[in-house]
């Protein structure tokens, strides 16, 4: 069903410092134009790094773990069921506090660039 994604069958893609992303649901995965979804898995005692998103706004559901979002220099522990806002361009970055990897569920709309279908150029 191409409704459906199974994280379990998606490798994503590891990233500095130690984490692993998972886009989930997109327009290539299942047809998404509005936003986009995914998993991040994030090691203990790596962060997700300091950054923003110029166009995008994000959300974020921690599944497990406990962390610290840090937003422009103001702090706020994590723990599974916080749901978390990001408006366009401000800065964030969110640290692995705990004794397990850090899970949390993403959402961006609209999508990042990078997980939007590429135009194809016609011939």
């Amino acid at each position: 069903m191409k409704n459906v994604v199974d994280a379990r069958d998606v490798e994503g893609v590891r990233k500095t410092p130690d984490r692993i992303s998972k886009l989930l649901l997109s327009e290539s995965s299942v047809g998404a134009r509005n936003f986009s979804m995914g998993l991040n898995i994030t090691a203990v005692g790596s962060m997700i790094p300091n950054h923003s998103h110029d166009n995008e706004e994000e959300g974020m559901f921690i599944i497990s773990g406990k962390g610290k979002l840090i937003i422009e220099g103001e702090e706020q522990e994590l723990h599974p069921g916080m749901a978390i806002y990001i408006p366009p361009g401000v800065r964030h970055s969110i640290v692995n506090t705990g004794k397990e990897e850090l899970k949390l569920v993403w959402v961006y709309a609209p999508p990042l660039p990078e997980h939007r279908k590429r135009e194809r150029k016609e011939e």
